[in-house]
């Protein structure tokens, strides 16, 4: 494995993701990672995945070097914890509207002292190793695992200090698609108070010296969010990208027959 994504983020690294949200499997995991993207937000929340290939998605990426960071559909316990012990790197919690929610998270996700979490030694996050030491294994994993705050909600977006500032949050994600709704402004992710709404929530992550992202649905947006700070560039989604590539192709079809097959 290579260093964590926290860490490769920390340092200045920038990182391609993009979300898997109908696409899942070892060979999917193993064809982005041999485009070169560093990870992927897995979708427990929208997606219509099992925990199965919830498992086979996350161990076929750590085998190749890619960091699979898992969406849960809320923050309870057992949804967190068997994601991490199938080996995900990080956890998003959706549609967080409270500091609470974030205080579970952490309670969670982490190991003593930082958490509650429970312990298993004999399961994907150690690769079905024993593991020589454990104290030292356990402190390897809490500072490795990326924990991220999914602010998409008029609510949530007023509560952003309170929020954020959960001791263990390393991140924020912002779902710029459910803001937009919330905020009264459905489908039009770019209108200028959502965007302002985004560029707020990352300045109190950079006061906070935390990870920041929100997905970009179009190449024409990730300059602009790199001149921004963004080291974490989320890319589409596999859905996105097969919406893309056929369309590209469909634009150049006839759908009128021309004077020569008339």
């Amino acid at each position: 494995m290579k260093s964590s994504l926290k860490q490769r983020l920390h340092e200045g690294e920038v990182c391609t993701g993009t979300f898997l949200l109908f696409l899942s499997g070892g060979d999917v995991a193993e064809f982005f990672a041999g485009l070169g993207f560093d990870y992927f937000f897995f979708d427990m929340e929208h997606g219509s995945f099992d925990v199965s290939r919830m498992r086979e998605t996350i161990q076929m990426a750590r085998a190749y070097g890619m960091s699979p960071i898992v969406r849960v559909s809320q923050v309870e316990y057992d949804l967190v914890t068997r994601a991490l012990d199938a080996g995900a790197e990080g956890i998003i919690a959706p549609r967080v509207e409270s500091a609470k929610q974030c205080e579970d998270l952490v309670r969670f996700a982490r190991y003593k002292p930082e958490g509650e979490r429970g312990i298993t030694t004999f399961a994907g996050h150690n690769q079905f190793r024993a593991i020589a030491d454990v104290p030292a294994f356990l402190a390897s994993r809490n500072r490795a695992i990326l924990l991220m705050a999914q602010i998409e909600t008029a609510e949530g977006f007023r509560k952003r200090k309170e929020i954020l500032s959960v001791p263990g949050v390393d991140a924020c994600l912002v779902g710029t698609g459910d803001l937009a709704l919330s905020m009264g402004h459905a489908g039009q992710v770019n209108h200028p108070e959502v965007q302002e709404a985004a560029e707020e929530v990352f300045a109190t992550c950079r006061e906070m010296n935390l990870l920041f992202t929100l997905p970009l649905r179009a190449p024409e947006e990730i300059a602009k969010w790199q001149g921004r700070g963004m080291k974490m560039l989320s890319l589409s989604s596999d859905g996105g990208f097969l919406t893309a590539g056929a369309r590209q192709f469909l634009s150049q079809v006839r759908r009128e027959p021309s004077r020569r097959d008339a």
